[in-house]
């Protein structure tokens, strides 16, 4: 997902891909929001209902980008390109139903996010062994795969998950 790749781009002094001017929008929520929405959903029990779960308000990519930037302790090599055809300017989750159905409510800002995805992306680089290893393109189209290495990992599960694309 996006966060990793600009996390994991920038902290090592790589280029990153910025489609448009940077402000096309989108819900970023922290994974323990998400957890937390479906641990209500499966507490409440309502049948054949369909929950959005999201912060519920839009981060556009510039903000993102900066977010990134403050907490990396970096700059960003930005490559402005194109809109990318079909894109839309602004997503964004509407929760009502999951408020007022669960009372679900995200909790984590996005830059508190962006905060604890690059505390923890520097731990696993410094401490567990995380590698990253040399990209290469992805589509042809310019697009670069992020992928990582786990070293920590025993030989019999090095076995089973040699390589963990993340995207």
């Amino acid at each position: 997902m996006a966060p990793f790749k600009f996390i994991d781009r920038v902290s090592r002094g790589l280029e990153i891909q910025q489609f448009g001017d940077g402000s096309s929008s989108r819900d970023y929520t922290y994974i323990s929001d998400i957890v937390d929405g479906i641990v209500r959903s499966i507490d409440h029990q309502h049948k054949y209902e369909i929950f959005n779960l999201g912060k519920g308000d839009g981060t556009s990519l510039k903000e993102f980008i900066d977010l990134v930037q403050e907490h990396v302790g970096k700059k960003a090599i930005i490559r402005v390109l194109p809109n990318q055809p079909g894109d839309v300017p602004y997503t964004c989750a509407d929760v009502t139903k999951a408020e007022e159905m669960l009372g679900y409510k995200a909790k984590v800002p996005f830059g508190e996010g962006i905060r604890k995805t690059v505390e923890w992306y520097k731990y696993e680089r410094e401490h567990k062994g995380l590698r990253i290893c040399p990209e290469t393109q992805a589509n042809g189209i310019g697009r670069a795969a992020s992928f990582t290495e786990l070293t920590t990992l025993t030989l019999q599960n090095k076995r089973a998950m040699a390589m963990t694309e993340i995207k």
